[in-house]
């Protein structure tokens, strides 16, 4: 039985995603991020038009890029220097950059459901900066989330740029320990 509702955004996994000369792709290891609130990502898609005859004579919608907002509760110390290129001080600060060299990631977390969980995997992303909100504390205290906006452009040589494994998929169990390249079916 399939799901009808999907609720429950947890298990952030995030790691590099290395390109060399001839397309192929190296996942980094996976590193988990805790306190996953949300993730909205969006598609963001291209529409062109060729005009001839004084009308749209021809339209190509292209399928872009994914891009959302990760939202966590607070995006630890060790993430923050390994995909945002932030820097300990010698006096053990903790220190963003301006301009910083940041690696290109990619992204698996999952999804409740109300029959069963669904993981998801997103290549090739970018990773914008941190916003959040200082404020005082009132009445009663409420956390503070932080917030990195996101985009992911998809694997150039293969296309793939979501996938998602339902329970019992033989990527499913192995998503966040071994996550997989982007490669087509073979008889692609």
């Amino acid at each position: 039985m399939a799901n009808k509702v999907l609720f429950g955004f947890s298990d952030l996994y995030v790691g590099t995603y290395t390109v060399d000369s001839n397309g192929d792709v190296t996942m980094g290891s996976p590193y988990h991020q805790p306190g996953a609130v949300g993730f909205s990502p969006e598609a963001n898609d291209d529409v062109n038009h060729f005009r001839a005859d004084n009308i749209n004579y021809y339209t190509i919608m292209g399928n872009g890029s994914l891009e959302g907002d990760l939202e966590v509760a607070m995006f630890d110390d060790d993430f923050k220097k390994n995909f945002l290129g932030y820097i300990e001080l010698d006096d053990g600060g903790l220190a963003q950059v301006k301009n910083p060299q940041k690696p290109l990631v990619w992204l698996a977390f999952e999804i409740q459901g109300d029959v069963a969980a669904r993981r998801v995997i997103i290549y090739n992303g970018t990773l914008g900066n941190i916003t959040r909100d200082y404020s005082t504390t009132e009445e009663t205290a409420e956390p503070v989330t932080e917030t990195l906006p996101t985009t992911f452009a998809g694997d150039n040589k293969t296309g793939l740029v979501m996938v998602t494994y339902e329970e019992g998929d033989a990527g499913y169990s192995t998503l966040f320990s071994n996550p997989p390249a982007p490669s087509l079916p073979a008889s692609s």
